[in-house]
């Protein structure tokens, strides 16, 4: 069997380290590096392949685990690990204001949730999951923001409006300033300032002229409450505190001025409110 020369030694020594270093640091070794590197073992398989054919097996396995090794390693080859796309974000018994990355701003009310996607900057998109938000969209026409609700969405570039989910399938909308688009089984359905709306079975229902203020009335400490229709009043509290008022026979289209503590208990506000109407709401 004839011997390796010094010459060849040196040169798998020097093979060796090439290839060390492009373990260690994969990054500053070149493709045309990297196929060299890979011949060069091929070469000595093939030599080795004749001298004892059983390590072929072992070489070629060993040259192919380094080759995938040194690629996974490589920056840009590497297979990022899955992270989670949306932040989850929830109310208790309060309402929460939260800051978006892109300046616009929520407030959730009590019971309520929704999903921001993880990226928002590049990606303005959010999922209302429960309850009710208000939302106060920054402008951004490279970039609309969205909102899925009950597999309906509404987009938006700037605009302030509350989104109430009713159910698993249905939401009420409602406009306090600019355009917003609302996208269901029934269309496409544009909505303006002073506008508010329900769907029904996933289609959109009649558009109602509302008062704007109506939309976000509940960010206030104290909430002055003129001449307005206990109708209108009852919604709101429904909408806000998440709950189904109880009553007997009433005069829906009756009208009251009060002024709604934000700071205290339902109970006590509804206590002040049958106070004047003689009613029994809880």
């Amino acid at each position: 069997m004839p011997r390796k020369s010094r010459h060849d030694k040196k040169d798998n020594e020097q093979s060796d380290e090439q290839w060390l270093k492009a373990w260690d640091s994969p990054e500053a070794i070149g493709m045309q590096k990297k196929q060299i590197l890979l011949n060069s073992i091929n070469d000595r398989i093939d030599n080795r392949r004749k001298q004892r054919k059983q390590f072929f097996f072992i070489g070629l396995s060993a040259a192919a685990a380094i080759l995938v090794a040194i690629f996974i390693k490589v920056p840009g080859n590497e297979s990022p690990a899955r992270a989670n796309a949306w932040q989850e974000l929830a109310t208790t018994d309060s309402a929460k204001k939260i800051m978006l990355a892109d300046g616009s701003v929520v407030w959730l009310a009590p019971w309520s949730a929704m999903k921001v996607h993880a990226d928002f900057q590049k990606q303005r998109s959010t999922v209302l999951s429960k309850g009710t938000a208000f939302f106060s969209v920054a402008k951004d026409a490279q970039h609309p923001f969205t909102i899925d609700v009950n597999r309906q969405q509404i987009t938006v570039v700037g605009t302030a409006f509350t989104i109430r989910k009713l159910d698993s399938v249905d939401l009420q909308l409602t406009v306090k300033e600019g355009k917003v688009a609302l996208k269901n089984t029934g269309g496409n359905q544009i909505l303006t300032a002073g506008q508010q709306v329900s769907t029904t079975k996933a289609i959109t229902g009649i558009v109602q002229t509302i008062d704007p203020a109506s939309a976000d009335w509940w960010l206030q400490q104290q909430v002055r409450l003129q001449n307005i229709s206990l109708e209108e009043l009852l919604n709101r509290i429904e909408t806000y505190y998440q709950v189904k008022l109880m009553h007997g026979a009433i005069d829906k289209k009756k009208k009251v001025t009060l002024t709604w503590n934000m700071s205290v208990s339902l109970q006590e506000n509804l206590s002040v409110l049958n106070t004047l109407t003689g009613f029994n709401i809880h």
